[in-house]
C-alpha cells in the first residue's frame, strides 16, 4: 500500500538523521565560558508572561569572545563571507562578541543544511527557514539539536520584544501552538510583496488600450495587441521559478484560488488546484492558449528568456518581480527604446467592481528567516543578547544602513545612501556596493527597514507604484503562512511532494490540450485522493485552526 511504504521511508528517514545526531553528540563550538554578570544558563522563566525583560550593557563581555553562525549567502556568492560586511565588524567591537559566518556553497543549500543537522556537529547559531526543512524548529528542539529559547527569550530579549508590539500579527506569527518562543524571526515591514502582473504600457497607448481590470478586458486587450502588433506574437509569457514551476498567477485571485492551499468559498482550507474554481482557472488559460494569447514555450522560459520576450515586445504581459523584472528589463531597454514602459496592474476580477486581491506563495506572513540556538552553544545567554541586540534601534541601522559617514548619511533625520553606494565608483550597482557595509535587502535577523529597502531596490517611479497598487489590495484565498503540527509534518512534505509534481504535470497538459478538462477532470481528482491528499488538507485545517487559537 503506497501510504505504508511511505510511512516506512519516513520512519526510516527520521530514525537515520536522529540517529547521526546522537553519534556526533554535540560538535566543537567557538564561544567561551560566560560574559560577566550572566549565566550560562538562563533561569527557568519559560511561559512566564509577566517577566521584566533584562536591558543589557555593551559591550557584553571583556574578554574576546566568538559565537559561529550557520547562514545561507542570500546575496548568491557576491558576499562571500558576512564577516567581512562592514556592519558586523562595527557590530563585534561594540558587543565584545566576533560572529564567525559558516556558509553552505551557494546552489547545494538544502543538502549541505541537512548533511550539518546529521552530522551532530553544529555551530552556535543556525539562521534559517525552518519551515522548508525536513525537521522543523520543534523537533528539533525536541531532539536536542537546539535549544528550547522561551525563557531566554523572555528574559534577555527586551528589543525583539519591543518589535513584537508593533503588529498585532508578529506574536501570533513567532509564537507556537504552545506559546513558546522557539527562536528569533525576521520582520518585513509591510507584506512581503514583490511581484504581480505587468503590462507594456507603451504598446497599449499605441492601440488607444487602457489598463485592463477585468478578466474580459484582458482578453479583449491582448487580442487587440496579438492582431494589430506585428511584433506581438504571443501576450502572455510566464518562466520557471526557482524550484522548476510554473505558473500562471496573473488569474488566480480572479477565480478566489492558488496553487496551493488556500480558504474556499466556505472560509475552510482547500487545495486550490482540486477545486472547481481551479478547474475554471484552467478552462480561461486553455482559451486564451487555444487563440494564440499564450507564450507556447511557457513551461521551458527561464528569467532571461522571459525579459527578452518583454523587451522585444514578443510578448507585452507577465507577472513579474519589482527589481529583477521591472527596474531590470526597463534599465536595459529604455537607452534603445525612451518609450518603454513597464507598468504594474491589479490582479484581475471577473465583474468590474469586485474587489481585487494578490497572491503569495508560502502564505501572508510578515516574519522571514529564524535565529536559533543550538545544543552545541556553550553560552546561550550570550548568544540570546548577541540576537537581541540587532533589533535595538543600533543594531537595526548598521544592518539596513551600514557605517554613518561613509555609507549614508542623516539629515534632518532621514538617512539616505551616499554616492559611494548610489553611483559606486568602480561601477557596481547599489545593490552590489552596499554589500560592502549592510544587509538591506538580503538581511540578517532583524526588523526590515522600509526606507533603506525602498531607497535600494525601487529606484523608479514604476516599481513604487506597482509595489503601492499590489500592497493596497485585499489578502482574498491567501492563508496565513502556517506549520503543520509536529506528528504530522513529515507525512504532509511526502504527500505534497507527490502532489505537487503530479498537479504541474497535470497543469500543462491541460492548458495545452494534452488533457481534456471535461473529460479528464474526474481522473485527475481521484489520482490526487488517491495520493492522500484529504489528509494533507486535515493537516493544513488543523494548523489552520491551531493559527487562529494562538
Amino acid at each position: 500500500m503506497k501510504k505504508g511504504k511511505r510511512i516506512l521511508s519516513l520512519l526510516l528517514a527520521t530514525l537515520m538523521i536522529l540517529s547521526l545526531a546522537a553519534c556526533g553528540g554535540t560538535g566543537d563550538t567557538t564561544s567561551s565560558g560566560s560574559p560577566e554578570g550572566n549565566n550560562t544558563s538562563a533561569p527557568d522563566v519559560s511561559g512566564n508572561e509577566d517577566v521584566t525583560p533584562q536591558e543589557a550593557t555593551y559591550p557584553l563581555t571583556t574578554e574576546k569572545k566568538t559565537l559561529s553562525v550557520y547562514i545561507r549567502d542570500n546575496s548568491s556568492g557576491v558576499i562571500g563571507d558576512y564577516g567581512r560586511v562592514a556592519a558586523f565588524q562595527a557590530a563585534a567591537e561594540r558587543l565584545g562578541v566576533e560572529l564567525e559566518f559558516v556558509h553552505p556553497t551557494t546552489g547545494g543549500e538544502a543538502d549541505q543544511f541537512n548533511l550539518m543537522i546529521g552530522s551532530g556537529k553544529y555551530p552556535d547559531i543556525i539562521v534559517w527557514e525552518f519551515s522548508t526543512a525536513a525537521m522543523g524548529l520543534s523537533e528539533l528542539i525536541d531532539s536536542g539539536i537546539l535549544i528550547d529559547m522561551d525563557g531566554l527569550i523572555r528574559q534577555y530579549a527586551p528589543n525583539y520584544l519591543k518589535v513584537l508590539e508593533r503588529d498585532p500579527s508578529y506574536p501570533k506569527e513567532v509564537r507556537s501552538d504552545e506559546g513558546k518562543y522557539q527562536a528569533f524571526y525576521t520582520f518585513n515591514v509591510s507584506i512581503p510583496l514583490s511581484s504581480g502582473p505587468v503590462f507594456r504600457e507603451d504598446l497599449l497607448a499605441k492601440y488607444g488600450l487602457e489598463l485592463p481590470k477585468t478578466v474580459d478586458e484582458w482578453t479583449n486587450v491582448m487580442t487587440t495587441l496579438k492582431e494589430k502588433d506585428p511584433n506581438v506574437s504571443y501576450p502572455l509569457t510566464a518562466s520557471k521559478s526557482y524550484v522548476g514551476e510554473v505558473w500562471f498567477r496573473e488569474l488566480l485571485p480572479a477565480y478566489n484560488t492558488r496553487t496551493e492551499f488556500c480558504l474556499g468559498d466556505n472560509g475552510q482550507v482547500v487545495y486550490g488546484p482540486a477545486t472547481e474554481n481551479f478547474k475554471a482557472y484552467l478552462a480561461k488559460l486553455a482559451e486564451w492558449y487555444n487563440a494564440g494569447l499564450i507564450d507556447p514555450e511557457f513551461m521551458s522560459n527561464d528569467n532571461k528568456a522571459l525579459n527578452a520576450k518583454i523587451a522585444d515586445g514578443t510578448s507585452a504581459v507577465a507577472t513579474m518581480a519589482i527589481g529583477s523584472g521591472i527596474r531590470s528589463i526597463t534599465e536595459n531597454t529604455r537607452p534603445n527604446n525612451p518609450d518603454f514602459k513597464l507598468t504594474g496592474v491589479a490582479w484581475p476580477v471577473l465583474n468590474a467592481g469586485d474587489t481585487s486581491s494578490y497572491v503569495l506563495e508560502g502564505g501572508v506572513a510578515h516574519t522571514s528567516v529564524q535565529a536559533a540556538i543550538t545544543s552545541s552553544c556553550a553560552d546561550p545567554v550570550l548568544a540570546t543578547q548577541v540576537l537581541d541586540y540587532f533589533y535595538s534601534e543600533e543594531g537595526g541601522n548598521l544592518i539596513s544602513w551600514g557605517i554613518e559617514g561613509e555609507s549614508y548619511t542623516v539629515e534632518n533625520g532621514k538617512k539616505t545612501f551616499t554616492d559611494k553606494i548610489m553611483n559606486s565608483p568602480d561601477g557596481r550597482s547599489a545593490s552590489e556596493a552596499i554589500l560592502d557595509y549592510a544587509l538591506p535587502v538580503y538581511g540578517f535577523v532583524n526588523a526590515m527597514d522600509n526606507d533603506a529597502y525602498i531607497q535600494m531596490n525601487i529606484t523608479l517611479p514604476e516599481q513604487g507604484e506597482a509595489r503601492t497598487l499590489w500592497q493596497s489590495l485585499d489578502s482574498g484565498a491567501n492563508l496565513p503562512k502556517l506549520v503543520v503540527a509536529q506528528e504530522d509534518a513529515d507525512e504532509y512534505r511526502m504527500i505534497l511532494n507527490e502532489v505537487k509534481t503530479y498537479v504541474q504535470e497535470m497543469y500543462i497538459k491541460f492548458i495545452t490540450g494534452q488533457a481534456n478538462l471535461d473529460s479528464d477532470w474526474d481522473t485527475y481528482m481521484n489520482t490526487l485522493n488517491g495520493m492522500d491528499l484529504p489528509y494533507a488538507t486535515e493537516c493544513m485545517q488543523k494548523a489552520y485552526n491551531a493559527y487562529q487559537n494562538r
